[in-house]
């Protein structure tokens, strides 16, 4: 169908438009006449700007909400997030030059333009448009050429909030690139898909380890995901009975294009240089190094307990210099430099001022990962106290984020402590850290006077009442797609 097609379709109420928009957004009235709304905003600029007579396609790709397994994905460990209702739309057409042209509802974000080609040049760093040529690129990378590609309109529209921990960053990039494949009328199987997005974050300087990707991609309404990599493996799992999930913003800005992507990639290289530490500090079990710390825990222990018992002891509390790293592991300086403390980015980071902490970033991934196992054990057998034993994982969850890998800030914790004088089962911080959100895990039925205390108590005093989108009730929902084609 055209942009105008639609719009009129839209605009009569077209029972089998409002049919599809109801499976996506919910078929009651409250949220079906937004979304139609917002559809039709988005429709009607494409044909201000491109066409209206034009075919078009309209995809979405949801945010996501990680419900316990902070910084283990790109040590290979598994995770367990959730995709949510607000997500990036996308109109798109094919345009009849190779350029890719995007314009954004809101008009903070100036239009952008760039050609197809084989390796495209970024924008500056933190530019929003990033996200759009890292799909590209991703894509042009994973078809090995670029030269049988047209250029694409797209009309972007997101609900996500921006630097927020719930992945507004991939659920741009993935809206991109379904926007392209569908204008190519091309498809990618879901698993390839969410890992070809997640090695493409590597365009904007991210060392990230594929959760987001894989959890907008793979979502499933109604249903949490236990996530491992290498391979990729996706398991549903249901949240406790009678449960909500609750999200706060702490309104501090966490941008992983901007001022947390240092201190996130700093992290990673801590973690590599710890599993090299660990190998080399003990009779190994196997021959061959192991590069992230699932290799380490798979081949050098026996286990989760083995893991942190090893940690505590081969490994010192506080910073490691670069010069005590080296020695240890029988390295040049230099040589731990270009090999353990560079990201897939090719961003290097030295030694910050207090030191490598190895010993505490180990420690809080291999608990991290052990946590995440725990609550996929509990959740499946969904015993009558699973709300509490969750609540309790997610509570130690935010203990370590705050403590071993200093990722919390003074909000987050006020928002984790007030949430639980609220009554949240569970209440920790969420995604890459440095701002954003918390998750809180609530009664069913408990939201509003939830909210009414944590506006009460946060909010109002910070004067940030009145800003809008500082809390979200949550269930989990349907994963990227086309929503017309």
């Amino acid at each position: 169908m055209t942009a105008a097609e639609l719009m009129q379709a839209l605009a009569r109420r077209d029972a089998q438009i409002l049919a599809r928009v109801g499976e996506i957004y919910g078929a009651d009235e409250a949220a079906l006449a937004p979304a139609c709304e917002r559809l039709f905003v988005a429709l009607h600029r494409y044909a201000d700007v491109f066409s209206g007579d034009q075919p078009v396609v309209v995809v979405r790709a949801p945010g996501r909400v990680n419900l316990i397994g902070e910084h283990t994905d790109y040590n290979g460990l598994p995770v367990m997030p959730m995709a949510i209702t607000r997500d990036v739309l996308v109109v798109a057409g094919a345009a009849a030059d190779a350029r890719v042209q995007v314009t954004n509802i809101d008009r903070n974000y100036a239009d952008r333009s760039f050609a197809l080609a084989r390796h495209i040049p970024p924008f500056s760093t933190g530019d929003w448009c990033n996200y759009i040529k890292s799909a590209t690129q991703g894509l042009i990378d994973l078809w090995d050429r670029a030269d049988d590609l047209h250029g694409v309109n797209m009309v972007i529209s997101g609900t996500v909030p921006l630097a927020s921990g719930l992945s507004s960053s991939a659920a741009f990039t993935i809206a991109a690139a379904l926007a392209l494949l569908a204008t190519h009328r091309r498809t990618l199987a879901p698993l390839l898909f969410a890992e070809t997005m997640a090695h493409s974050d590597h365009y904007v300087g991210m060392a990230s380890g594929g959760m987001d990707q894989a959890a907008s991609v793979l979502g499933l309404a109604g249903k949490a995901l236990k996530i491992d990599f290498h391979p990729l493996r996706v398991q549903p799992v249901a949240l406790p009975h009678d449960t909500l999930i609750v999200v706060c913003h702490s309104r501090v800005r966490a941008a992983k294009a901007g001022n947390a992507r240092d201190e996130y990639n700093r992290r990673v290289v801590e973690c590599r240089i710890a599993t090299a530490l660990l190998h080399a500090a003990a009779p190994a079990r196997a021959a061959t190094a192991p590069v992230l710390l699932s290799e380490w825990l798979a081949r050098d222990t026996r286990g989760f307990d083995d893991a942190l018992q090893q940690i505590q002891a081969h490994l010192h509390p506080g910073g490691y210099t670069l010069a005590e790293i080296a020695h240890a592991l029988q390295l040049a300086p230099d040589t731990v430099l270009r090999t353990l403390c560079i990201t897939k980015a090719g961003l290097q980071y030295g030694a910050p001022a207090q030191g490598f902490k190895l010993l505490e970033r180990a420690r809080h991934v291999i608990s991290e990962a052990r946590r995440v196992e725990q609550s996929f054990t509990l959740l499946q057998a969904m015993p009558a106290e699973a709300a509490v034993q969750f609540g309790a994982l997610m509570n130690a969850s935010h203990e370590s984020c705050r403590a071993d890998y200093e990722i919390s800030c003074a909000e987050l914790d006020e928002l984790v402590l007030l949430a639980r004088e609220a009554g949240a089962a569970g209440a920790r911080l969420t995604g890459a850290g440095f701002g954003g959100c918390t998750v809180n895990l609530l009664r069913a039925g408990a939201a509003p006077d939830f909210m009414r205390f944590m506006n009460e108590r946060y909010y109002e005093p910070r004067e940030l009442a009145r800003a809008g989108d500082n809390q979200f009730e949550f269930a989990p929902a349907t994963g990227a797609g086309i929503i017309f084609a």
